[in-house]
């Protein structure tokens, strides 16, 4: 069976013969998760690998903002960004989130979509303007500010801003996207 690159850095070995990387496949593999390509690329630096590791999954799972909203924020910026790599991963995470697929299809042109309430819409617009440039003009950080306390701002900025570096880290990289399921 011939393999895929998973991105322009030399294969890992698996299983790795470094043993911190090892113990954190070994801990993605005992969650239920599969190595990912992104994976296989950041194992080129186990310790960075495993700080990153550990952000990405507190913006995901330790935010008072809700698995929904972080995955509709993390396609949205992957959308601004071209990040298909981002948009191969969480389209399956937004729907194990439960985000009806209808939803999911219409975060690329939200602004024209009744699916989305005035909640989701400015964090939508927060995201946007942190992908582009992360210059967010006052009215909008004044409308955040009626919808969500100083804790989940700082939160959207944490996930907006992780995933916005992320994209470039990936396209730098040249990782190869995952397989959709």
């Amino acid at each position: 069976m011939s393999e895929t690159r998973a991105s322009r850095l030399p294969p890992i070995a698996e299983p790795p013969e470094d043993p911190l990387l090892a113990e954190i496949f070994e801990g993605i593999k005992a969650r239920g998760g599969r190595i990912l390509n992104v994976h296989r690329a950041s194992g080129h630096a186990p310790k960075i690998f495993k700080a990153y590791a550990a952000f990405a999954a507190a913006l995901r799972f330790d935010t008072t903002l809700g698995r929904p909203l972080s995955e509709l924020l993390i396609l949205r910026v992957a959308l601004c960004d071209d990040s298909d790599y981002e948009l191969s991963v969480h389209r399956r995470m937004a729907r194990e989130c439960a985000i009806p697929a209808d939803k999911i299809a219409a975060v690329e042109h939200w602004r024209d979509s009744p699916l989305f309430d005035a909640r989701e819409r400015i964090a939508l617009t927060f995201a946007e303007m942190i992908a582009k440039d992360g210059n967010v003009d006052d009215a909008t950080f004044a409308t955040l500010g009626k919808f969500f306390s100083p804790r989940e701002i700082t939160e959207l900025a944490a996930l907006t801003s992780y995933y916005a570096g992320n994209a470039r880290f990936l396209r730098a990289l040249g990782v190869a996207n995952e397989e959709e399921t």
